[in-house]
């Protein structure tokens, strides 16, 4: 069963080519609507969301017609995945982004990043079942400056997070990698002298720190900019605390491991700066 609830995506191209767009552009801005559409249903609990093409132009501007698909796990599924996609654009277009997640407020950067030579206005729509029930988002610079204003109340503090790299990328310099805990996983950019470390310590266990960066009221950071890391000795290959005691009575100086540890890694995160 097709949803009746609509998304439209409309792209005006630059006056100089006759309002006409570039089929490269169509085809980047389009990929970052799909993504943004597929995060905002994963906000909802969605996370293989699909979404079927039900119209398309092909006179400028440009205007792309998609809905939810069924995901044959109950009718309401369309319907809660379109309510998550308008609310991200209602909080972006009211200035309420402090309410925003990370990666959707990634995408909508992403999406809004284009140079006017290239494009001339970018638009969303959302059409409830009700037919009545329209919305128009203008992908502006006033919706831009939101979605800084959301970068401006990000907390950054220099700190440090332990846990597996996986999945670099060094493709057009992007120098990124994550870092695997037991409850979530972080972007780390990193710098190019340390590629060669980055790629020998890829699939172990790794301490990294740098300036890592917090969405309001949220305690685990979204991103850090590394700027050290070493890798880890298998869990197998660490002594322990009784070892410590017999090797050296007084390893700790009296303080338990924790502290004892913490404060080690306080002091690194000092000698880094």
């Amino acid at each position: 069963m097709t949803s009746k609830n609509r998304l439209i995506l409309k792209i005006e191209g630059p006056e100089r080519s006759g309002h006409h767009l570039d089929l490269s552009v169509f085809a980047e801005k389009t990929r970052q609507f799909l993504n943004f559409l597929k995060i905002s249903a994963k906000d909802s609990g969605q996370d293989r969301a699909t979404f079927h093409i039900v119209n398309i132009s092909h006179s400028s501007p440009i205007t792309l017609e998609c809905t939810p698909a069924d995901q044959g796990v109950g009718v309401e599924t369309p319907s809660v995945i379109f309510e998550s996609i308008r609310k991200n654009l209602d909080l972006t277009q009211n200035r309420q982004t402090r309410d925003l997640s990370h990666p959707v407020l990634d995408s909508l950067e992403k999406l809004t990043n284009y140079k006017p030579g290239k494009i001339k206005q970018i638009e969303i729509l959302t059409i409830a079942d009700d037919a009545d029930s329209e919305k128009v988002y203008r992908l502006n610079e006033e919706f831009k400056e939101n979605l800084r204003d959301a970068r401006s109340k990000e907390d950054r503090v220099t700190n440090t997070l332990d846990g597996k790299l996986e999945q670099i990328n060094i493709h057009n310099n992007a120098n990124t990698f994550k870092i695997y805990t037991a409850t979530s996983s972080v972007a780390c950019k990193f710098p190019k002298n340390l590629l060669e470390n980055v790629q020998g310590a890829l699939g172990n266990f790794v301490s990294v720190w740098g300036e890592c960066l917090y969405r309001p009221n949220i305690a685990f950071p979204y991103k850090i900019n590394v700027r050290g890391m070493e890798i880890l000795p298998p869990a197998k290959d660490l002594p322990s605390l009784s070892d410590l005691r017999g090797i050296a009575p007084d390893a700790t100086q009296g303080k338990s491991s924790e502290q004892f540890v913490r404060e080690l890694r306080d002091e690194w995160d000092r000698d880094s700066q």
